[in-house]
Order: C-alpha cells, then sequence, then structure tokens
C-alpha cells in the first residue's frame, strides 16, 4: 500500500518548512536594524554604523525575497506533483466505484484533487506554514521586556479565539454551500445530458425552475457565509491595527518611565506585528482552509486504499472458457437482487445467447461477465480462473464489451476502434474488418480518421453501434459480450452482425449476446432464459433447429 505523501513530495514540503525559518528569521531584520538605529546610531551619531546596520538589513531582505519567491514556486510544484502522482489511479478507482454504486459513489475525487493542489499552492499553505513562528516572536518580545510580551501574548490569543469563532460558524455553512451547490450543478449536468428530451418535451421551465430553486439555496447559504465571514475578517484587520496602537501606545509608557529605550518600544511593535500576519491571513482565508481539510478528509481513505486488481504473477491470454458459478448482484440502494444464483457454462467458439422479458436481468449478466460490476456472490471464471484475479486493464485487453447505452468519446473513428490508445493499424483494420464495419467507415467524409464528436453525436446510432462492435472485437479478445447489439441497426447492420458473430465462432471466441430478436437466436449455440433474475432454464440449439421463441422467454412457457 502506498503512503498518501511519496518520499520527492515530503522533500518539497521540509524544503518549504525549512524555508520558512530563514524567512521568519529574516523578518526580524527590519525590527533588530530600527532597535540599533535608534538605541545606538542616534546616541553614537555613527554614520558608518548606520550604513552598515542598512546594508546588512538590505542584504537580509534580499535574501528573504528570493528564498520567499522559491518557496512560493515549490509549493506550486509540490501541489502540481501530488495531482499527478495521484490522479490516475484516483480517477480509476472514481470509475470502478461508480460502476459498482450506479453513478452515485465519490463523485467528487478529481475537484478535491485539485483542491488540495491548489491550496498547497496558495497563501493559505503559506500563512500555515509560517503560524508556528507566532511562538517564537512572542519569546522575543518577552525577552525584550516581560510587560510587553505579556500584551502581546493576550492580543494573540484573542486573534486566535476569533480564528477559533471563525471555524465554528464557518464549517457548517461551508458543507451546506458545497452539498446545495452539488444540487444545483447536477441539474444543469442532467439538462445538457439530456437535452435532446429536455428539448423535445417541453422541460426547458420546469428544469431551469428546478435548478433555480436549488442556485437561491445555495446563493443564501453562501451569502450568510460572506456575511459572518466579512465580519469576522473585518474585526481581525481592526483587532491587528489596534493591538499595534496598543502595543506602542504601552512601549511609550515604559519608555516614559524609563523601562525601556524607544528602540525596545518600535522594535517590539515592528515584530507583533508580523507575528499577527499569518493570523490574519488564516483568518482570511478560513474557507479555504476548510475547504482543503474537508477535501483531504475525503480523499484520505480512497488515496490509502490497495488499487483494484491482482497485482501477483502475470496471467496468460486465456482461450475463453467461460463459467459463471452461482452469481448474485443487488444493485445499490435496492432492496431485491437482479441476479439471484446464476449458473452457466460456455466452451470457446460457442455463442450463448441471454433472453428474458424486460428487467428479467439480462444486462446485469452481461455486465457481471464482462467485469464491469463485481458480484456479491459466486464467481465468474475465465479458463478456470476468478476474473477479479486479473487486474481491471489487463482484463479489458482479453475481454471486448459493447454496452447496451453506446458510448464513443470525442475523437476519430480510428481512436475510438482502439479504445483511445495508440491506434495501430493491422489491429485497427483487422477489427474493423471482423466487425463487418470497413465498408461503411470508408464511405464516411475522411473515413477512419472522421471526428466522431462528443459522444458519438456526428455518427447515426446505428454507425455508433457498428463501431463500438468493431471496438470491442479490437485487440483479438478471448471472450466478446454484448449487450442488445442489433438494438439500432437497420437491415444490413444486422445481417453484418450475424456475420461477425459466425467469424467470432470460427476464430474460436465465446460470445455471449443478450438480445431481442430472433435473427440473433439463429446462430447461438445454446440460449439461457432469464426470468426476474434467474436463469429459469439453458437450452442448446440444434443445428437447423427452431430457438425458443421471445415470446416464451416472456411467458416462461
Amino acid at each position: 500500500m502506498e503512503t498518501v505523501l511519496s518520499a520527492d513530495l515530503k522533500k518539497g514540503l521540509r524544503t518549504v518548512l525549512l524555508f520558512s525559518l530563514f524567512i521568519n528569521l529574516a523578518l526580524l531584520a527590519p525590527s533588530i536594524f530600527m532597535l540599533q538605529v535608534f538605541d545606538r546610531v542616534l546616541s553614537t551619531r555613527s554614520l558608518e554604523t548606520l550604513l552598515m546596520l542598512a546594508a546588512i538589513a538590505l542584504l537580509t531582505l534580499g535574501l528573504m525575497g528570493v528564498l520567499d519567491h522559491y518557496r512560493a514556486r515549490i509549493l506550486a510544484g509540490t501541489g502540481i506533483r501530488f495531482e499527478q502522482r495521484h490522479g490516475p489511479r484516483l480517477l480509476e478507482q472514481l470509475m470502478n466505484a461508480s460502476v459498482r454504486q450506479g453513478g452515485r459513489g465519490y463523485v467528487e475525487g478529481m475537484r478535491d484533487l485539485a483542491t488540495v493542489r491548489g491550496f498547497l499552492g496558495g497563501p493559505g499553505f503559506i500563512a500555515l506554514c509560517d503560524s508556528p513562528w507566532v511562538l517564537v516572536f512572542l519569546l522575543i518580545i518577552f525577552l525584550f521586556h516581560p510587560a510587553l510580551g505579556l500584551l502581546a501574548a493576550v492580543c494573540t490569543l484573542a486573534l486566535i479565539a476569533l480564528a477559533i469563532l471563525n471555524e465554528r460558524l464557518s464549517q457548517p455553512a461551508v458543507a451546506r454551500l458545497r452539498e446545495t451547490s452539488q444540487q444545483a450543478s447536477r441539474v444543469v449536468d442532467a439538462m445538457l445530458r439530456h437535452a435532446e428530451t429536455v428539448t423535445s418535451m417541453g422541460l426547458t421551465r420546469a428544469m431551469t425552475t428546478r435548478w433555480q430553486r436549488r442556485s437561491v439555496q445555495a446563493q443564501g447559504v453562501q451569502l450568510g457565509l460572506s456575511r459572518t465571514s466579512s465580519a469576522i475578517n473585518a474585526t481581525s484587520r481592526v483587532m491587528r491595527q489596534a493591538v499595534q496602537v496598543l502595543m506602542l501606545g504601552f512601549g511609550t509608557y515604559l519608555v516614559v518611565h524609563d523601562n525601556a529605550t524607544p528602540g525596545i518600544m518600535l522594535a517590539t511593535t515592528i515584530i507583533l506585528g508580523r507575528a499577527l500576519a499569518p493570523l490574519e491571513q488564516l483568518i482570511g482565508s478560513w474557507k479555504g482552509l476548510i475547504e482543503a481539510r474537508a477535501a483531504w478528509a475525503r480523499l484520505q481513505p480512497v488515496l490509502k486504499a490497495a488499487p483494484e486488481g491482482a497485482v501477483g504473477t502475470e496471467l496468460p491470454r486465456p482461450i475463453g472458457r467461460l463459467a459463471v458459478e452461482g452469481v448474485s448482484y443487488t444493485p445499490p440502494g435496492a432492496t431485491r437482487p437482479s441476479l439471484r444464483g446464476v449458473t452457466l457454462l460456455a466452451e470457446p467458439g460457442q455463442v450463448l445467447a441471454l433472453i428474458g422479458a424486460s428487467g428479467a436481468g439480462k444486462t446485469t449478466l452481461a455486465r457481471v461477465i464482462a467485469g464491469v460490476l463485481a458480484p456479491d456472490a459466486g464467481v465468474v471464471r475465465l479458463d478456470g480462473i476468478d476474473t477479479r484475479s486479473w487486474a481491471p486493464g489487463r482484463l479489458g485487453g482479453w475481454v471486448g464489451y459493447m454496452p447496451q447505452d453506446v458510448a464513443l468519446f470525442e475523437g476519430t473513428v480510428a481512436e475510438n476502434i482502439a479504445r483511445m490508445g495508440d491506434v495501430d493499424p493491422d489491429a485497427l483494420l483487422a477489427a474493423a474488418h471482423h466487425a463487418k464495419v470497413h465498408d461503411l467507415i470508408v464511405r464516411l467524409p475522411a473515413g477512419y480518421d472522421t471526428p466522431v464528436g462528443e459522444g458519438g453525436r456526428s455518427l447515426s446510432a446505428g454507425q455508433r453501434q457498428r463501431v463500438a462492435l468493431a471496438r470491442a472485437l479490437f485487440g483479438e479478445p478471448a471472450l466478446v459480450v454484448m449487450d442488445e447489439p442489433d438494438a439500432s441497426l437497420d437491415a444490413e447492420g444486422e445481417q453484418a452482425l450475424l456475420e461477425a458473430i459466425r467469424g467470432l465462432k470460427q476464430r474460436g471466441v465465446t460470445v455471449v449476446v443478450s438480445t431481442q430478436r430472433r435473427a440473433v437466436l439463429a446462430v447461438a449455440d445454446q440460449v439461457l432464459v432469464l426470468r426476474e433474475g434467474v436463469a429459469e432454464r439453458v437450452e442448446p440449439v440444434k443445428p437447423n433447429a427452431q430457438p425458443p421463441t421471445l415470446a416464451a422467454a416472456s411467458t416462461g412457457s
């Protein structure tokens, strides 16, 4: 199991803390300079001493500026490396969790990662690095004069109390703001994702009203949080200035009564101002701090979790012997299982057809076999090996999956068939020919280089299905799972699909296909009839024999 912070990230943070040490020590230079000017230069009238002190102070401040610049750069780089290191694995785990939970999992993971990255490179984290030096500055003031140190400590505690109050008042509001903003964003996402349905059915006004209600709630929370934050920020600024006035006034009182020198009076006032600056900055950026801390807490379990999939001995390419043993699956939030104790067996080169009424569990079984869903009970084996023994990326190379809802990604036809990886021309053409879609593709405006648009909108529904079939066959998989691959096909496309399935049989590929059409059943070797998630029966299809009718599957007769 990897640690959340790698060695290079920890090294970067240690460097930042080391730079903070020298930066805060350098910030004492103006105070020491003023102390020496008032207590030594003015009394001795030595211009040489003044020039020397000024040169040292300016050199120190110049070094501080360089260190401050590089500290900010290191923090920005640390945040970027953190995102680069954990982003890919986090996205993969979020995808797997989203599939298992029907898209309702921890969907804000990448946004949380960006929040942490932004906070690491922002002024709030720099203030956090500088805040421990408050105690050092207070100790220095105590060394100058105990009474001034006590006053400084009281004023510092007052600002800390204000920060705690800010925390108590802001944290619930920030959580509510996040929740209400997400609700409003989900309405917009749904409207854009289903824009055709919303527009064609006249739902725009109703959906806009729904969004407006969510947005008004978020705005109300935002307004309340803004009022609280602005009041506390204004109070902190007033307190900081008032504290310096009190410090200077009390120091003057001590000077008048010969209990301190003018240099000590001014130096302690400046040091106290420097000590309180990080606290004031933290209060000002408290909302960002709360959000980053909450995001970090949500990320921790995901980042510490072991990657899914086996990491042991790399298993060889399977030949395609499929065994489903007592598989059961209940969707998240559902009370009834979609699959109950399903068992089946398919040999290499066989075509297994899944039939049944709507809601019988065909799609769920297809997704379980393809490795999209993990069963609650039972096991899916490929060549006798539990499919969970393969890492997801490795299993995907041996299994071709064509979902019911075809999703193409923005890019070219070639890139989509090649599964968005490097386009191997030989493998690309082989997949297109196996899917009997080559002739269709070359008739497109730019052939294989034709952009499909977002979600494949540049292609018709039938074209998308045929391209998706070629994608499923890319890389010579041993098992191909198709979920109603003929739903949007015309007669030509349906004939091409049947020829593709026959070709898969001849090459010894195991095929599992759910269908509502009789034509696909004609090329099947066996038919599994599902009813309410239960495998009612498995019937072999003899050559030249009539396959089971879909009506029989629906009625159970």
